[in-house]
């Protein structure tokens, strides 16, 4: 008589190819970058790449609290720890800077204009505790800062962090169908933007573009509002990738732009066949970096919350290590531990 497994034996990964799913990105058509990307209903979606239904998502639970985890190697994770910062320096106008802020939080200071990216320093997202907390002094922020958010998922759409950079007179830039969102919570200046449409603010010019993702929050349905990354155009052009997959655009966007710095994900990639569509890992992360020619490239989408197999800080881990193995990246890759910054040059 054949045995049957039992609920927890049974709890297998599912196998990925990660060359399969290359070959499947690159055999994308670059021209549906441009394409409708509206359903009858007003939803939206990604013309280039469905996404997939996963069917499986008890599996996905099943195999998280009882399957049988990826091996990571043991690092010294106060070497890629969260360090402290004051964000003094925020308050010069003179001073340009690229600061990591942990996730997708990225503070930059250019031209005179303070930028924030998917701000997210309240304590959790839903009901997903952080690991690590950032106590942020907003009276370091000047006043009207610019606040760009890609989509509408927790971890990127802060209710908290939005209704104090509200008492700074923010200006927001968001994605189609999420102006509602902040006039409900008191904004007065929003600029709700389609993929590849432009507003100008003083001597900078934001431009939502594609990414490989998808919105929902709770009590909606799938696909409500849209979803991007942000270039950045002024005396420098930064590229935000905001929450993406690897995907064509990263190609298009290197043919079509002289990026001087590219923020993008490298984190919460695993399992690899339930996260591949909507996050990079740190490969992709390198791949894309090199597809959009970007002069520097930092890491970003991890060190303060728990939201994907991979420990907390591996993707900074193993973006060094494969800098190691690869020094012809030590110029371009600038890996940041939460709270450090760099200098705009």
């Amino acid at each position: 008589m054949a045995s049957v497994c039992t609920f927890i034996q049974c709890a297998s990964q599912p196998v990925f190819d990660e060359a399969e799913w290359l070959e499947q990105v690159k055999a994308e058509d670059g021209a549906l970058l441009y394409a409708p990307h509206v359903n009858p209903d007003g939803t939206f979606f990604n013309p280039w790449m469905e996404r997939p239904l996963i069917r499986r998502r008890f599996s996905w639970f099943r195999n998280h609290l009882f399957g049988r985890k990826k091996r990571y190697d043991a690092f010294p994770q106060e070497e890629y720890s969260a360090v402290p910062n004051d964000y003094a320096y925020l308050s010069d106008p003179a001073f340009n800077s690229i600061t990591f802020a942990g996730h997708a939080s990225i503070i930059i200071k250019m031209d005179s204009q303070t930028i924030l990216t998917d701000p997210f320093f309240s304590n959790a997202a839903l009901i997903r505790a952080k690991k690590v907390k950032i106590k942020f002094d907003f009276s370091r922020l000047p006043e009207k800062p610019v606040v760009l958010v890609s989509h509408n998922h927790y971890d990127h759409l802060d209710t908290y962090s939005v209704k104090k950079l509200i008492k700074k007179d923010a200006v927001f830039v968001v994605p189609l169908g999420l102006k509602p969102f902040f006039i409900k919570l008191g904004a007065r200046e929003i600029h709700e933007l389609d993929w590849w449409k432009s507003v100008s603010l003083g001597p900078l010019t934001y431009t939502l573009l594609p990414a490989q993702h998808w919105s929902r929050r709770l009590g909606q349905k799938n696909g409500i509002t849209l979803w991007g990354g942000f270039l950045i155009e002024g005396s420098k052009t930064v590229y935000f990738s905001g929450d993406t997959g690897y995907f064509k655009g990263f190609e298009e966007y290197g043919k079509r732009y002289n990026i001087d710095y590219a923020l993008l994900g490298a984190g919460a990639y695993e399992p690899r066949w339930f996260m591949h569509y909507a996050h990079m890992n740190v490969a992709e992360f390198f791949r894309a970096a090199d597809e959009l020619g970007a002069k520097t490239a930092i890491p970003m989408h991890f060190g303060i919350i728990s939201l994907s197999d991979e420990p907390l800080l591996y993707p900074l881990y193993e973006t060094v290590k494969f800098i190691k193995q690869r020094p012809e990246y030590s110029r371009r890759i600038r890996p940041l531990r939460v709270g450090e910054f760099i200098k705009i040059e």
